[in-house]
């Protein structure tokens, strides 16, 4: 249990650096467009992104998730077990389209957040980010088309922007040129 307990620390560790580089990169596109108090916001939100997984009832939920691998692939169900684990976290965080009765109450700033949040997670599992967004709208978010444009408008500015090196969280690579 007392290992289990400190993966899952370290991974939340993990996944906020992650999801603090992919805010960077959206502040720096908000900023440039003019949305200054929108960037300041994200930073802050991201700054706090998952603090809910440091109280004890998430940890002892999630650590319960034996299967991790099965939440790489956008395209496998989760079972009760898992979604029961994972709904303590989305009640608490409304960066989850799962938070809402109905996911188009998401504001600007949640999507903003779930976009870093997708991405941090793109990044952690090697998977490709606006596949797994569409495999998602598909099966599970269902949002409105007007929504669901703007979140991707968002994970596309984080996949055109800069490539991450998976090894070291916080290291960024530009692409060069000709790179797809």
């Amino acid at each position: 249990m007392i290992n289990k307990i400190i993966k899952h620390l370290e991974d939340t560790l993990l996944h906020k650096q992650y999801v603090l580089e992919s805010a960077k990169k959206l502040c720096k596109y908000l900023i440039e467009v003019g949305r200054i108090d929108d960037a300041i916001e994200l930073v802050k939100r991201c700054s706090n992104h998952d603090n809910s997984k440091f109280e004890p009832d998430e940890i002892f939920a999630l650590i319960q998730i034996s299967d991790k691998e099965s939440l790489k692939d956008a395209k496998v169900q989760l079972d009760d077990a898992k979604k029961n684990a994972l709904k303590i976290h989305w009640t608490k965080n409304s960066h989850h389209p799962e938070y809402y009765n109905d996911p188009s109450l998401m504001s600007d700033m949640d999507l903003l957040e779930m976009a870093c949040d997708c991405n941090a997670r793109s990044m952690e599992f090697g998977t490709d980010l606006l596949e797994f967004i569409d495999i998602r709208q598909k099966e599970r978010f269902r949002f409105p088309e007007e929504i669901y444009q703007t979140y991707y408008n968002y994970c596309k500015i984080l996949v055109d922007s800069e490539e991450y090196n998976k090894d070291e969280p916080g290291k960024v690579f530009k692409k060069q040129e000709g790179e797809s």
